[in-house]
């Protein structure tokens, strides 16, 4: 069984929320995990969204929006706060997690930034990892990742049942 799990997605899926149940069903099952779930709260000026990401560990949240004023068409991510983020990934190498889920593969990640590393880290540590990945940049990932993964759709149950069969594995 493979290690790695990706979930393609559409552009305007909403991949956060659907992580986050995952997440919480995973919760409430006693799994243990790590890594880091994206939230998107309330607007921050025009047409930027106030982006965190959440500790799945500990419920911490990192900021990683920076507005860019009243100017500006959007928002841009905060390159501090995706760091910071980071050290989720510390806690579950070191508490085995049962599980590492990843809010994304995206634009940072496909230019060899964001949290490439931390995914790679996980899986030399032998660490199930859950990943979504928005189709426009499957083929960066595929770059990244080799063929050595599972492609799931987003269905809570496949992907439960997934999770479940790693865990067990790894275990």
């Amino acid at each position: 069984m493979m290690m790695l799990a990706a979930i393609p997605y559409e552009s305007g899926f909403p991949i956060d929320s659907f992580l986050q149940g995952v997440a919480a069903r995973l919760k409430r099952r006693g799994l243990r995990l790590g890594g880091v779930v994206q939230h998107n709260d309330e607007a921050c000026g025009e047409g930027c969204m106030a982006m965190s990401l959440e500790d799945l560990a500990n419920g911490k949240r990192f900021p990683i929006s920076q507005e860019l004023g009243s100017g500006a068409g959007g928002c841009h991510l905060d390159a501090a706060g995706l760091a910071a983020a980071a050290a989720a990934f510390a806690g579950a190498l070191a508490e085995r997690a049962d599980l590492v889920i990843v809010n994304k593969f995206g634009k940072q990640e496909a230019l060899g930034e964001g949290l490439r590393q931390e995914i790679a880290d996980a899986l030399l540590a032998g660490l199930p990892l859950l990943i979504a990945v928005r189709r426009d940049f499957l083929p960066a990932w595929r770059d990244f990742a080799g063929d050595d993964w599972a492609e799931l759709a987003a269905d809570e149950t496949l992907v439960e049942r997934w999770v479940l069969d790693a865990a067990r594995q790894a275990a």
